[in-house]
């Protein structure tokens, strides 16, 4: 168990005072700031959830998951999921792997379809290409 400081327990209250979106964005703009695994979007390990809440104990345990909840649904960190691969704690160290399972999870998500859907669509061409502003040329000059 860890002694609360009455620093701690100060920053702690005061954070509480907060309404729960301001803490939900103060509580994420740590973790960005604080851990690459986040910042880059990484797979994260299984169980992270526990190590933020230890790393954390001035935010509200509800709130952290709530923060990492969101994390997990932005098409960035499917998209690492589809790509597989090892998975990273809070201090960027491998601990784990992304299984097969997860991975074709992730590539079915409607993020990862809609992103698909979008490569696979063919580029629309300007009307001002190249191409064009050359054939527009000479066209010109020979009138």
């Amino acid at each position: 168990m860890s002694q609360e400081t009455a620093l701690g327990a100060a920053l702690k209250s005061a954070v509480q005072t907060m309404s729960k979106k301001k803490q939900t964005d103060m509580i994420a703009e740590h973790i960005y700031r604080k851990y690459d695994v986040f910042k880059y979007f990484k797979p994260l390990a299984i169980g992270i959830d526990q190590d933020l809440i230890a790393a954390l104990p001035q935010y509200d345990a509800a709130l952290i998951a709530r923060v990492l909840a969101n994390h997990c649904r932005r098409p960035r960190y499917i998209k690492s999921l589809a790509r597989g691969g090892k998975r990273f704690d809070l201090n960027n160290r491998f601990k784990g792997e992304v299984s097969a399972e997860e991975k074709a999870i992730a590539q079915q998500h409607p993020s990862m379809q809609t992103a698909k859907a979008a490569e696979d669509a063919p580029a629309q061409t300007a009307p001002n290409t190249v191409e064009n502003t050359a054939e527009i040329s000479e066209n010109n000059e020979s009138k």
